[in-house]
């Protein structure tokens, strides 16, 4: 099973719709869980599923994907670690994890999920998919701030597994530069000397996704799509 997180330091960004669809187009031919981690319940709200993980029904299969409600709570963070590791061990015939996950790269919550998922696959690589957004001026800040993600992800296994590496943690997949508006040009230089070799992906600004949102079919994402398939 594959884990890949969609992340962003800012919101407003497009994270959860971009999760979904990729969750979506990569069901057709995968078996494809969606874990929704986000403090807003985004895609959890909008499928209508109310119950909180462990208790109830925390989860809903639409499609071909498999919707689990594991967001940040007060009833999460009072669990104990083993019965997350539990509900992780539960996908492990899925193909592919994509993970909506919180702005903040560094809470509690995000410590206790992480340290459970590596705990039921032995998994330590951060595979990760940025989303941006203009102006460059935001998409360069995002980027200085994803710096220090390697070094937070070496502390929390030594704390957690008293495991030292120096190799990288932080592995971004890809970038995709969401809601880029017409005639926008998008400075590709400036985002590659902070990840050098990775590939980056531009969606267009559309005003149909304000009103259809999750019903909307990102077309431009089929060849990220292809990419990540080709990878996993």
């Amino acid at each position: 099973m594959n884990r890949i997180n969609i992340i962003s330091l800012k919101g407003g960004v497009g994270k959860s719709l971009i999760a979904f669809q990729l969750a979506k187009k990569l069901s057709i031919n995968r078996k494809v869980a969606l874990i929704d981690r986000s403090f807003s319940k985004t895609i959890s709200n909008f499928f209508g599923i109310k119950d909180e993980f462990p208790s109830g029904v925390y989860w809903k299969d639409v499609g071909g994907i498999r919707i689990v409600d594991l967001s940040c709570s007060t009833s999460f963070m009072s669990l104990e670690r083993e019965k997350i590791v539990e509900e992780y061990r539960k996908y492990k015939d899925f193909d592919i994890i994509i993970v909506d996950n919180p702005p903040l790269p560094s809470d509690q919550c995000f410590e206790m999920d992480l340290t459970s998922w590596i705990l039921a696959t032995n998994e330590y690589v951060y595979k990760a998919i940025p989303i941006l957004a203009p102006p460059d001026e935001i998409i360069d800040y995002t980027m200085r701030i994803m710096l220090p993600i390697n070094d937070f992800l070496s502390d929390l296994l030594k704390k957690n597994f008293n495991i030292k590496t120096s190799s990288r943690l932080f592995n971004p997949l890809a970038i995709i530069v969401n809601q880029v508006k017409s005639g926008y040009q998008i400075n590709y230089d400036n985002i590659r000397k902070y990840f050098r070799d990775t590939f980056i992906f531009t969606i267009p600004f559309k005003k149909e996704v304000l009103i259809k949102h999750f019903d909307t079919d990102l077309t431009e994402l089929d060849p990220f799509v292809e990419y990540i398939r080709s990878y996993i």
